[in-house]
């Protein structure tokens, strides 16, 4: 069965066009090997990202991700055994959208910052399956 985890952390340094694809180039690669599937979200120098595997694949990676020095601050928001994966087709998607539409991806009312949103988040039910949902319909527009 597959194991999910959402999690968010700062970025240590603003990220350059460069530097993000890097990031997606080695997730991409790396998630390959792993049969690991998902989906990186950056804004205003956060990352929330979803990655989904088997369970003890998936636990590994966060070790690896959570020693990782181009971010601080990681908060899991969600980790379950799902029945599938939500983004089976993508080694790592990627979207870049704004707090507003963050927000709006949750149920939440528009907030002024990536953080508030995230503290939103952590304390409103049902609002990361919302963002699951959300990532997913944008990806597939």
């Amino acid at each position: 069965m597959p194991y999910q985890m959402m999690y968010s952390s700062e970025a240590t340094q603003p990220m350059t066009v460069a530097g993000l694809e890097e990031i997606l180039d080695d997730a991409r690669k790396g998630n390959e090997a792993r049969n690991v599937t998902g989906a990186l979200i950056y804004v205003d120098g956060v990352f929330l990202q979803i990655i989904e595997g088997e369970k003890d694949v998936v636990r590994r990676l966060m070790a690896s991700i959570a020693s990782d020095t181009r971010h601080r601050s990681l908060k899991v928001f969600h980790e379950a055994e799902v029945d599938t994966r939500a983004f089976g087709s993508w080694r790592m998607a990627y979207l870049n959208p704004t707090a507003e539409q963050m927000s709006q991806w949750a149920g939440l009312p528009g907030t002024a910052t990536i953080g508030e949103l995230l503290a939103e988040i952590n304390d409103a039910p049902g609002a990361v399956s919302r963002i699951l949902v959300s990532i997913l319909n944008t990806l597939a527009q």
